[in-house]
């Protein structure tokens, strides 16, 4: 990829003019519906946080993939990036804030865990923080 692209700060710039779209200089991809910078390179849809672990590091190792540290999705500097394993993956990005709003209830706050890749449902709370606790206090009394 390093004949294709430029990594500055977090941002890939285009290097080569593939097609009559693309500029030399030009940065390259745009936000996906996911909020993760995605770009096309010989037909290929590639994501820009892959292209760049992979211009550092080499080849991302079959069972593993890249996290955003931050859990930015387009804050793709390389020290924002990880290996992770897609049990690790789900356990941190539920360990992020450790409850969901609900408009539509009394309790808003609805504490859920996944843990070995089984989602556990820990009650509705009204602030935030008695959600935040109870994510935390499962965790704790299992092992975490």
């Amino acid at each position: 990829m390093n004949k294709y692209f430029e990594y500055r700060d977090g941002k890939l710039y285009w290097k080569v003019a593939h097609n009559n779209r693309v500029k030399v200089g030009q940065e390259a991809g745009r936000k996906n519906r996911y909020g993760y910078i995605q770009l096309t390179c010989n037909g290929k849809t590639l994501l820009a946080h892959r292209v760049i672990w992979e211009m550092f590091n080499g080849a991302i190792p079959t069972g593993l993939g890249i996290d955003h540290i931050n859990l930015i999705r387009d804050d793709n500097r390389i020290e924002n990036l990880q290996l992770l394993t897609p049990k690790q993956n789900i356990q941190r990005r539920n360990d992020s804030k450790g409850y969901n709003y609900r408009k539509d209830s009394v309790r808003p706050y609805e504490a859920k865990k996944t843990f070995n890749y089984k989602l556990y449902s820990l009650g509705c709370y009204g602030t935030p923080c008695g959600a935040y606790m109870a994510n935390r206090m499962f965790f704790v009394n299992n092992g975490g």
